[in-house]
């Protein structure tokens, strides 16, 4: 009867037992079906409907790391950090090997602005899984963040071999090139996203734009032609265009732009300036000022538009208005070494040499490498007899590469010769 017993004992444990592995193994079944169901969800974009399975899931299974991960990941989607911190953390306790942990988890310390402990988080995904490409992207959002800017391009450029389609990795890539004025490999970047993107009208606009900045002009036109062909409407490429004719002396072409520009967007100023010094090159004097005074009505502390109001004055021989414009355009900006030097100028040619010359070094004093400034001031003192600084000012303006000053330094500062009056030039 013992025996009997014993063995009735053994087949109830034995039937415990088997009940609670059924039970365990259901109950972790069941949590992995809401935890399959929550990441389709996540990948819909479904955070809210996502969460409330990972949930379920983690309630059937409270040891799930894939269940506490998913949680976190849609905490992380619906703004909610907190939370997704602390289930982050959790995940990692229950299981270390999950690199999708580390990379939220270094998403989350970029929300907190710490970029130190981020990069470390990215760089311990990169190190568990090498082709990561999304941990090479956000490590260099990070370096970025803390100026490491040849560090980040580096990351970006590795995420950009994993992932081509990554298009963000490409602006923030030319980006970072752009913040260290490496405009020839952010072009080169925007190369690579266009061989991606054939039909990117914004990124051929900003390459035509990074083109320009280096002086390629005809490359920069023919990428702002293909951009305003995809979209005609864009006043910046417009306006852009407008600059590359300028610079190529196409000024008829220019001042169209320029006007194109200024039809879409009436309070464009630089568009009105622009189109006053293609005028002005043009010698339509009154369209050009025209132009200025549209810009002083907007911009009235805008001192170029002075100076180019007064360099007009004195092409039309208005000795008066040169002196009230240049004078305006010091008023407003008392640094502006140009609007001295052609208020010097113009004192200059009226042969009032003495109001000429505290210009002249008003200018230098600004801009100790204006070799005309030192070329000019020579040629008022020569015209004062002031042979001595006239011979300095004449060999600092050689140094600084003005050519014509070799030839009064020939004439006046050798032997010596009876100084003559010469003629001054202002600047536009």
């Amino acid at each position: 009867m013992r025996r009997k017993g014993l063995t009735i004992s053994a087949i109830l444990v034995l039937i415990l037992v088997l009940t609670a592995g059924i039970l365990w193994f259901s109950r972790k079944h069941i949590s992995e079906k809401h935890v399959i169901k929550g990441n389709s969800l996540l990948q819909e974009k479904k955070y809210s409907e996502s969460l409330k399975e990972f949930q379920k899931a983690y309630r059937w299974y409270g040891h799930s790391a894939r269940a506490l991960l998913g949680k976190a990941q849609a905490e992380y989607y619906l703004n909610q950090y907190g939370p997704s911190a602390v289930d982050i953390n959790n995940s990692l306790a229950n299981d270390s090997t999950l690199t999708d942990a580390y990379f939220f988890r270094g998403l989350l310390s970029i929300k907190a602005n710490d970029q130190v402990k981020a990069i470390t988080d990215f760089s311990r995904v990169i190190s568990m899984d090498s082709l990561y490409a999304r941990a090479y992207y956000q490590r260099g959002l990070a370096k970025a963040a803390l100026s490491d800017f040849a560090g980040s391009v580096a990351d970006y450029r590795k995420s950009m071999d994993l992932d081509k389609g990554n298009i963000e990795a490409y602006l923030k890539s030319i980006e970072a090139k752009s913040a260290v004025d490496d405009y020839k490999g952010a072009i080169a970047d925007y190369d690579r996203l266009l061989n991606v993107d054939l039909n990117n009208g914004d990124a051929l606009a900003s390459r035509g734009y990074l083109k320009l900045n280096i002086n390629d002009l005809d490359g920069a036109l023919n990428d702002f032609n293909k951009a305003l062909a995809m979209n005609p409407e864009n006043i910046d490429v417009v306006y852009n265009r407008g600059s590359v004719y300028a610079r190529k002396g196409d000024f008829n072409s220019a001042s169209k732009d320029f006007t194109a520009a200024i039809s879409k967007k009436h309070k464009l100023y630089k568009a009105y300036y622009n189109r006053a010094l293609s005028f002005l090159n043009l010698k339509k004097l009154n369209e050009a000022s025209r132009d200025l005074n549209e810009v002083i009505k907007g911009e009235p502390a805008n001192a170029d538009a002075y100076l180019i109001l007064g360099v007009i004055c004195s092409m039309k021989k208005d000795v008066k208005g040169a002196m009230l414009y240049y004078d305006k355009a010091i008023s407003v900006k008392p640094t502006f070494a140009e609007a001295y030097f052609n208020r010097g100028v113009l004192n200059g040619n009226q042969n009032l040499h003495q109001q000429a010359i505290p210009d002249y070094s008003k200018a230098i004093e600004i801009r100790p490498d204006y070799p005309e400034a030192y070329y000019e001031r020579a040629v008022s003192e020569l015209n004062l007899q002031q042979m001595n600084p006239a011979c300095d000012d004449l060999q600092k303006a050689k140094n600084l590469g003005f050519k014509a000053a070799d030839d009064l330094i020939k004439i006046h500062c050798g032997k010596s010769d009876d100084p003559k009056t010469i003629s001054q030039t202002e600047k536009k």
